[in-house]
């Protein structure tokens, strides 16, 4: 009697635990997708990289909060980060945004990409 009891009890707690394991967790996802990017040239200063991009919320939670990080990559090997924050995405939806890259002059920018992200979800 008391093995049968044990094995039911046992039965139970696997059950609850692999019950928990196929739950829906809130996720915090997105793609981002870089639309386009161009140097700009100035008389004065620095020089910049404009990057357009887009941030699609593919997650099953409100992005409250976000910052991507970009970096610049010029034909001498050197290269250049920048960082872009923005605001409430919602489920389903995106956000278009612009990050700026400060490089030094005469240097001539040839690719661009997105180095990392950090998501914040929107607490009530």
């Amino acid at each position: 009697m008391k093995r049968k009891v044990f094995l039911v009890i046992l039965f139970l707690i696997l059950a609850i635990f692999l019950s928990g394991c196929f739950l829906e967790m809130n996720t915090l996802r997105a793609v981002i997708i870089i639309d386009d990017w161009e140097q700009r040239y100035f008389e004065m200063g620095n020089d910049q990289v404009e990057i357009w991009y887009k941030i699609f919320n593919t997650g099953n939670e409100i992005i409250g909060e976000y910052e991507i990080w970009f970096t610049a990559y010029c034909e001498d090997g050197s290269s250049y980060q920048g960082s872009s924050t923005g605001y409430w995405i919602d489920v389903g939806y995106y956000d278009c945004n612009i990050c700026f890259v400060g490089i030094d002059k005469n240097k001539k920018v040839v690719s661009v990409e997105v180095t990392g992200r950090l998501l914040s979800a929107f607490i009530e």
